[in-house]
């Protein structure tokens, strides 16, 4: 259960300034994960909402080791995270949607959009709240390769006094979210990609493959960009080629996660 915030009235959060940029100092010389961790958390504790969780891409519904050891050692419940391993909770939950959409850190409350029919949500509330938390500080961070990590601070202080947190605090929590995450993404050596890699398609393998993530057929490509059916052939089987795709659904998911093709409508 946490404690009771120490401005529980006020308007304005009662931030421990100097230990809030020691903590972001922890995480910028972080030798490994293991240091971050603990920069992390004296960032937490500094803000006054010392629960932490986060995952490294919530695209992914599938069991995490390092996040569900750090998730267990901050006391969650056995019951939030067999709830969370779910598929179902993982995919529905509204606080994953929002990250996908979002680019700044935002407050919410357990409960928050949580439909009413999800039984596994729903649990996961009662439980959170079963644990004091009445607010949510939430970082979504955006990976390359189309992954969208999350960073979370949790307390028990009023949405409207997590809100003067987040005002107060704004830029040190993007910087801490980012720098934790990249602690993680080193240490676990994923997901890396060579300038070379990022430069391998010529300008009409693009627009070619472009075209074609936009649901154009090989003859629609063609017609559009004045080429003959065989010569947009030609490029995309290319471009499958160059970025060790298996067809080309898979080369359009996999530019699309290099960044390549832009927004796609």
């Amino acid at each position: 259960m946490l404690s009771t915030p120490r401005n529980p009235q006020g308007a304005v959060a009662d931030i421990a300034t100097d230990a809030l940029h020691h903590g972001l100092a922890e995480l910028d010389a972080a030798s490994d994960f293991a240091a971050a961790q603990v920069g992390l958390k004296a960032v937490a504790v500094a803000i006054g909402m010392p629960l932490l969780a986060w995952a490294p891409d919530v695209s992914r519904p599938e069991f995490d080791e390092h996040m569900d050891a750090f998730l267990r050692q901050e006391g969650w419940p056995d019951e939030v995270m067999a709830l969370w391993w779910n598929r179902n909770a993982m995919l529905k939950s509204p606080l994953y949607i929002r990250c996908r959409t979002s680019g700044m850190p935002f407050v919410t409350g357990p409960s928050d959009n949580v439909p009413p029919r999800t039984a596994e949500l729903r649990q996961i509330v009662s439980a959170i709240n079963a644990m004091g938390v009445r607010s949510l500080i939430t970082m979504p961070i955006h990976l390359p390769r189309g992954r969208v990590a999350m960073v979370t601070w949790g307390g028990s202080a009023t949405k409207a006094l997590a809100r003067s947190v987040l005002a107060q605090t704004r830029t040190t929590l993007i910087a801490a979210a980012h720098l934790f995450m990249s602690s993680y993404l080193h240490e676990n050596a994923g997901f890396r990609s060579s300038e070379e890699e990022l430069a391998r398609l010529t300008p009409r393998e693009w627009q070619c493959l472009r075209l074609t993530a936009q649901g154009f057929r090989e003859e629609q490509v063609a017609t559009t960009i004045g080429l003959g059916s065989t010569t947009v052939r030609f490029h995309l089987d290319n471009v499958v080629q160059k970025l060790g795709a298996a067809n080309r659904t898979h080369a359009v998911a996999l530019a699309a996660q290099l960044g390549l093709l832009g927004s796609i409508g």
